[in-house]
């Protein structure tokens, strides 16, 4: 009798217990301020009303490691989503990193082709294939200014100089070739290097630099606006292969309508963005950006060669 009645209650348990919502954990290499963590926010909202209590979001940032971190942990499934910078392309579709490279674009939209048309179906190939992470969204950002100690108007001025840059394989041949001492580290501990002089430069978009609080420990902002990139948006391929089509447009259409909206706040804050960094102590320079361009140009051409064909005449294109 006893083991019936258990057996009853077990049963009605099953039946008036809800299921328990899936998570989607989100990896963001950014700090709370900036841009791409309120994108992050929006889109947590959107999923979470429009899946009506079916998914959950989490967003996790930068105490569960850096950006190469949330990377392999998103291809590997342990987070659902991950923000990328520049390192999701030279890391998993080599043969198409070229939309980030130092001193080549003029704008964005200049960039953005090589995620478009048969080149954009060969990138996303790649990054399913080599990291089993597939390209969901694309964020502009502003474009990348160096920043330092005293006025960097020409290469001369860069000579020697311990540079922090991304762990970037082309990015470390270019500002070789320039002249400065590329040092790779993880961006939360680039201000620690700074004021400890590990490193002396480093380069980053002006919100980066103001979020960072990097006005405490460098004086310059260089104008050099040598790299016009995206944040790249991945999930986890497995992950989207196991949503139904009607989850994978739903969760489509949220991060859409999130990058569309931080589009808009990147390109109307990156004045206001200036005007607090000038606040808080900094000088803006205008450096003689066709040195930089000239000087970078035979380590332009190297890297350009081990790029797929297509991609390699579209970079060439622009430098000649």
């Amino acid at each position: 009798m006893t083991r019936h009645i258990m057996a009853a209650l077990l049963v009605g348990t099953a039946f008036t217990t809800p299921a328990f919502a899936e998570d989607i954990a989100i990896a963001l290499h950014v700090d709370p301020g900036h841009e791409m963590f309120q994108v992050g926010e929006r889109l947590k909202e959107t999923i979470e009303e429009r899946m009506e209590g079916r998914f959950t979001v989490t967003l996790l940032g930068t105490e569960v490691g850096g950006e190469r971190d949330h990377l392999e942990g998103a291809s590997i499934g342990e987070y659902q989503i991950a923000l990328g910078g520049s390192m999701p392309m030279s890391l998993y579709a080599a043969p198409y990193a070229a939309s980030d490279l130092p001193f080549v674009f003029n704008s964005s939209a200049d960039a953005r082709r090589v995620y478009e048309g048969e080149i954009g179906d060969a990138v996303q190939e790649s990054l399913v294939t080599n990291g089993n992470l597939r390209l969901v969204g694309l964020s502009i950002r502003n474009p990348r200014n160096l920043t330092s100690k005293v006025p960097v108007l020409s290469p001369d001025d860069v000579s020697g100089a311990r540079l922090r840059i991304p762990e970037i394989t082309p990015w470390v041949e270019i500002w070789s070739e320039i002249g400065a001492l590329p040092s790779p580290i993880a961006w939360p501990e680039v201000y620690t290097s700074l004021q400890t002089g590990v490193i002396e430069m480093q380069e980053n978009p002006v919100d980066f630099i103001y979020n960072g609080k990097l006005f405490e420990v460098q004086s310059h902002v260089n104008q050099t606006e040598h790299v016009y990139s995206f944040f790249h948006w991945l999930m986890n391929n497995g992950f989207y292969e196991g949503l139904s089509e009607d989850d994978r447009v739903l969760i489509q259409a949220a991060i859409d309508e999130a990058i569309a909206w931080g589009d808009e706040l990147v390109q109307g804050n990156e004045a206001k963005v200036y005007d607090q960094l000038v606040e808080a102590g900094m000088e803006l320079t205008e450096p003689d950006v066709d040195a930089f361009r000239a000087k970078a140009e035979p380590a332009i051409r190297r890297v350009a060669d081990t790029f797929a064909p297509e991609v390699r005449d579209y970079v060439l294109s622009q430098i000649d």
